[in-house]
């Protein structure tokens, strides 16, 4: 009986794969929970765990590599020992059930619930497919000279197939037909002899059949009485001689090719059924096994003789074991043994007891034979062999392998249909396969341009997109050189392609496209740029070698290897330019990398921000106000559904904030076709505890704060947006700020509400603050939020000042000239006014002609002594008479002398006017006023000059020192500097200059009020002297009324009165 060491838990419950690493040292594992499992020996407590997919159906290994189909219906490569997966080899539309690999591992054969077959070339994805079953694949079987493939099927047929055409050949009809894998009785796993394929070997009921290769012919049949139901799976030993059948009671026995008898067997604990089963390839007899309930076991020291019973059943005889040749070596070996006992004896060793060759069942042990060599051919070991010592290794530094080069939002090459671009713009996809090896692409935007087909006659592997062009590159072979082409399909003439090749021995690696331009990254660290039109332009060395790079605009980022990184770590560094100005925002910084992770996907958001995903799944931006520092900004891991599913970016928003990509189920790579649907997924900070409230209003102030600073870029850049855009994405900040304010007002955190006051830059949004707080009765609060109201007033006011001083400084070669031919427009203005003033005071009348002037208002009101009566005799009417009466025609005349005035005192009775309106004696007061108007503007400039402000009392004070460190600097840029080390001063030395420039303020009106004083007692000085002046005015105008009054009436009007006396006394 074979020892059986203790069983392992390996998986849950359900089908359990199992096979061995080529060195027979690690044994791989898969389950329904979807899990692969490297154990280092069956003894490993600590198994190595990675995640394929919700369930995994078969598992193969060859070399780095091993394959795994999962419920997501592909066959997935992944890396040995690290599990990181290394593409999709096939698809199928249900899981594969089984897997195998040839020899060399360069062919893999898959049958899945689909009732396909596919026969997949590992190189390059390339597969054909066998079709003829009626139900789901049970096993398949490669022939060793892969001339033949043998498959089982839930329709009950086992059928031969021929691999140059894909013929079936030959077709049984040997198990039980069911509808689903799962409800198999069987799981009919079959082999062939390894060797030469010579017999195909075929589980059937309780037996197994032995089948002739060409023929096809059932030549012998193999049986053990113990299998009490269905022989379920086979498995060859390396060596060709022995085959392990395991059936579903639990039975495990082992059969010699040679004499077609069972050698040994063992019977599972729980008499589980046996789901798989794999030998050692180091020939040293292990054998291990699954069962239906995910436990692992393993069989040591087979034994290698028959159990035959006879009819007493009371001897059992090995026998199968040797050949008649092999009698001799027996003998030969009994002779040594013989010799060596009587030289023990000489020497006083005693010799050790002889063991029996062969034993009974009681548990004796058997001697382990081997065959002697040509050199020694008696050497035969009659003691029980023990199973080889692992051998020691000593392990040495192992550097990680360096990450190859990749297109940010590609899929793999060696896929037949692949995605080499998906971006905002649109999608461009490979097919390489035997039928055509051709381009689509499309655009989002129909507008952009059309959708094009190309023939992908140079075997492109590379591509990128934009709104003005297409870019293809190839890496090129030993007869061809690397060669990049371009579509210009928004240019204007009708030559919209060209193309260039690269040197000799220099591949391209990457490539990508800007606004107006287009950069290849080479294997010989070179990156070349391009204009879209064809020109060379710039050519510069990269660092080390590239990984990726992606364009935006005139941004270019570059991520490339820096040097060798820690244990399974890779060291990246990044670079962003500008490929106009050519600045450098981030010169070889490291690129934060997730633990054990890789760089997966790089680029810009709509907005112009760099962002980038690791295998993790964790993604990162540029935080351009938080020092240009890498700041996680969400976690796809999170919203995956299993362990490997993954999401795939195709695009980034900040405004609205959207990730935009495609979920991948069980892979990290989405399928061609059909088309994948895009998904939204949210950005999120990773704060601590974000299921509380407080928690969640501070990850929505920092995410907004964080994903709005494009504005400020922008504004950097001199690009114009609208303000209320920026508003409008700022609001949640601002809501969340006073949201945090409350609560912790709320919570008595009065401390903590003052920092979050300290946050907020709107002086509306800290009254409001203010007015809650006392509200809440909190005063003390409301009083440290007034200081800090008054204290940012004063901050913002400096800050405008010095940014004032800056843009004035910037302009400084123009400002001296613009104030000076201002002040002499001032000037000017003032001399004309002057002059205006004076020709005024020439054309009106003063001194002797004042006279004049009330004498011709006396006679005025001697002609019109009725002027401001009213005429009780005049009729109104609308179209009045020319011909009047006699009576109301003095009366009606006189009130249209003001309308119609004399010739004669046209002009005076003007003068008139205007000495009435404006008077004639304030007219001596006109040029004192003049004058003093023309001090006052002399003195205009000394009253209103502007205080000095903190940062001019800095500047004043440092300006010898920021001299010596910026000597070349012209006065533009030296303002600059200043304004920036101003900025750049600690919270509290920039508060003591704000203090002492206030100081000066309040100093300087001090002595304004002084000079306002004098001003006023001058000024009450003059108003009594204008006073005494229009009291001498109104005496003057009283003594002409008086006159007035007492000038007789004229004799034309005492004539007429008097005839109307007489006339009236005659009566």
């Amino acid at each position: 009986m074979p020892v059986a060491k203790s069983m392992r838990y390996a998986h849950s419950d359900g089908f359990t794969d199992v096979c061995y690493e080529e060195s027979g040292r690690y044994i791989l594992t898969c389950g329904s929970d979807g899990d692969v499992r490297i154990w280092d020996g069956i003894e490993d407590d600590d198994a190595i765990s990675h995640r394929c997919g919700d369930k995994s159906f078969a598992i193969a290994i060859k070399g780095n590599r091993y394959f795994a189909a999962t419920d997501t219906n592909t066959i997935q490569a992944y890396t040995f020992p690290d599990g990181t997966p290394d593409g999709i080899l096939t698809r199928f539309t249900a899981p594969a059930n089984h897997i195998v690999l040839n020899k060399s591992g360069s062919t893999l054969v898959a049958g899945a619930s689909d009732f396909a077959i596919k026969i997949v070339e590992v190189s390059n994805c390339s597969y054909k497919t066998c079709q003829g079953h009626e139900a789901p694949i049970l096993s398949v079987a490669l022939d060793p000279k892969e001339e033949f493939l043998a498959s089982s099927s839930c329709d009950g047929t086992v059928r031969i197939w021929k691999m140059s055409d894909r013929s079936q050949i030959q077709s049984f009809t040997l198990i039980p037909k069911c509808s689903d894998a799962s409800l198999s009785k069987t799981m009919c796993r079959m082999c062939w002899e390894p060797e030469n394929g010579k017999i195909l070997y075929v589980p059937v009921q309780k037996e197994i059949h032995m089948y002739e290769r060409e023929t096809w012919k059932k030549i012998a049949t193999l049986t053990e009485s113990s299998f009490t139901e269905h022989v379920s799976v086979l498995a060859m030993s390396p060596d060709g001689k022995y085959l392990a059948a395991g059936g579903s009671d639990g039975w495990i026995c082992i059969f010699s090719v040679q004499s077609k008898k069972c050698v040994d067997k063992h019977k599972n604990e729980k008499g589980l059924s046996i789901m798989s089963l794999a030998w050692n390839p180091k020939g040293n007899m292990e054998l291990v096994f699954c069962d239906n309930q995910g436990q692992l076991g393993q069989l040591c020291d087979i034994s290698l003789t028959e159990n035959k019973q006879d009819d007493e059943g009371s001897s059992k005889v090995a026998s199968g074991v040797f050949d008649d040749e092999d009698d001799d070596f027996l003998i030969q070996a009994t002779n040594d043994e013989d010799t060596m006992a009587s030289d023990d004896d000489m020497t006083g060793v005693t010799p050790k007891a002889t063991q029996p060759l062969f034993s009974d069942d009681d548990g004796d042990s058997i001697p382990d034979f081997k065959k002697a060599d040509d050199d020694d051919a008696s050497s035969v070991t009659s003691e029980k062999s023990e199973p080889p010592r692992p051998e020691v290794r000593i392990e040495g530094f192992k550097p990680t392998p360096l990450q190859r080069a990749f297109q940010p939002g590609s899929t793999p090459e060696h896929l037949t249909s692949r995605f080499m671009v998906w971006n905002s713009v649109g999608v461009v996809r490979q097919y390489n396969n035997d039928e055509e090896n051709s381009i689509d692409i499309e655009f989002h935007d129909t507008s952009i341009h059309h959708a094009m087909h190309v023939m992908n006659n140079f075997n492109y592997t590379m591509a990128d997109l934009s709104t003005e062009a297409v870019v293809l590159a190839t890496e090129g072979d030993s007869d061809t050189s690397s060669k990049l082409t371009c579509m210009h399909f928004s240019s204007w003439d009708n030559n919209k392609e060209w193309s260039i090749s690269m040197p000799d021995d220099e591949e391209i690696q990457c490539v990508t496209l800007g606004e107006g331009w287009l950069a290849a990254a080479t294997e010989a660290r070179n990156l070349r740029l391009f204009s879209v039109a064809g020109v060379q332009k710039e050519i510069f060395a990269l660092p080390g070698p590239v990984v990726c790079m992606s364009g935006h605009q005139n941004q270019l980022i570059v991520v490339y290897h820096r040097g060798m990184g820690i244990p399974g770590e890779q060291c990246l560094g990044v670079t962003l330019l500008d490929v106009r100005e050519w600045k450098r925002d981030i010169h070889g910084e490291p690129l934060p990398l997730s633990s054990k992770s890789t760089l997966v996907w790089a680029g810009f958001s709509a907005e112009g921000t760099p962002f980038y995903m690791d295998s993790a799944g964790i993604i990162r931006m540029l935080g351009r106000n938080t020092g240009k520092t890498w700041v996680q900004v969400a976690n796809t891991r999170t919203h995956a559904k299993g362990k490997s599913d993954n999401y795939w970016i195709v695009g980034i928003h900040e405004n609205p904030q959207q990730i935009r990509c495609i979920p991948c189920k069980g892979s990290r790579y989405p399928a061609t076709l059909p088309r994948p649907a895009p998904v939204i997924l949210p950005f999120q900070i990773p704060l601590c505890e974000l299921n509380t409230e407080k928690s969640q209003y501070e990850e929505l102030l920092w995410r907004t704060n964080l994903l709005s600073g494009h504005f400020d870029h922008w504004t950097r850049q001199g690009f114009e947006y609208d303000e209320t855009i920026k508003a409008e994405a700022l609001k949640p900040a601002q809501e969340a700020l006073m949201k945090l304010f409350a609560l912790s007002a709320r919570s008595e955190r009065e401390a903590r509400a003052l920092e979050v006051c300290d946050m907020m830059s709107d002086q509306h949004t800290l009254q409001l603050a203010i007015k809650y707080s006392s509200r809440m009765r909190y005063m003390q609060l409301a009083q440290k939020i007034s200081e800090l109201a008054v204290r940012k007033a004063e901050e913002e006011e400096a800050k405008q000042y010095a940014q004032s001083y800056e843009m004035e400084s910037r302009s400084a070669p123009y400002a001296s000239v613009s104030r000076a031919e201002q002040y002499e427009e001032d000037n000017v203005e003032v001399t004309q006014e002057q002059d205006v003033d004076m020709e005024e005071e020439d054309e009106k009348p003063s001194g002797p002609m004042l006279a004049f002037k009330v004498k011709e208002d006396k006679q005025e009101k001697s002609q019109n002594p009725f002027k401001n009566r009213s005429n009780p005799f005049k009729v109104s009417t609308p179209h009045p008479s020319t011909a009047l009466t006699k009576g109301t025609q003095v009366f009606d005349s006189m009130s249209k002398k003001k309308e119609k005035p004399s010739p004669l005192f046209a002009v005076d009775t003007k003068s008139s006017k205007s000495s009435q309106k404006k008077g004639s004696q304030p007219k001596l007061f006109m040029k004192k006023k003049s004058e003093t108007v023309k001090t006052n503007k002399n003195e205009e400039p000394a009253a209103t000059q502007k205080p000095a402000s903190a940062f001019d009392l800095w500047l004043e004070e440092n300006s010898d020192r920021l001299k010596e460190t910026q000597p070349e600097a012209e006065e533009e840029e030296f303002s600059k500097y200043a304004a920036e080390q101003f900025r750049a001063l600690a919270k509290e030395d920039r508060q003591a200059w704000v203090k002492k420039a206030k100081s000066l303020t309040e100093k300087s009106k001090e002595n304004s009020g002084d000079t306002e004083k004098n001003d006023n007692s001058e000024n009450k000085k003059r108003k009594r002297d204008d006073n005494d002046t229009e009291e001498g005015v109104k005496k003057h105008r009283d003594s002409i009324e008086s006159e007035v009054k007492k000038t007789p009436l004229s004799q034309t009007t005492n004539s007429k009165l008097a005839n109307f006396a007489f006339k009236k006394d005659e009566s």
